[in-house]
């Protein structure tokens, strides 16, 4: 599976900038995926796609992860698998990208503020 750093980096600041102007809202789903992936990161662990795809099995009460945050996360674990392009520079850079959206939706409030 080929995944460009670059389309996930882009992805992340997207749903960052919607998330940070209120265009898009996330659900429970998506603030529990982040809050268990945001967890992991406190421990000083690097992100890595066992810990992606762990997060995204947990089964989900009523609204699924949203689509959008789904596909990136599950980009984000390909990139992961594919260990020479995660640890190049675009690969570390779009990791990042994606730490801080999950920084951004696990500190959210239910509310969106």
């Amino acid at each position: 599976m080929h995944v460009a750093a670059e389309e996930i980096r882009a992805e992340a600041a997207v749903l960052i900038d919607h998330h940070a102007r209120g265009a898009w809202q996330p659900n429970d789903a998506d603030r529990k995926a982040a809050v268990a992936l945001f967890r992991f990161l406190e421990t000083g662990l690097p992100l890595d796609a066992e810990q992606i795809r762990s997060a995204l099995a947990v089964p989900e009460p009523a609204a699924p992860v949203s689509a959008g945050l789904l596909a990136l996360l599950r980009s984000t674990a390909g990139l992961l698998d594919t260990t020479d392009v995660a640890d190049g520079p675009a690969g570390r850079d779009a990791v990042d990208h994606v730490c801080l959206l999950l920084d951004a939706l696990a500190l959210s409030r239910p509310d969106g503020r």
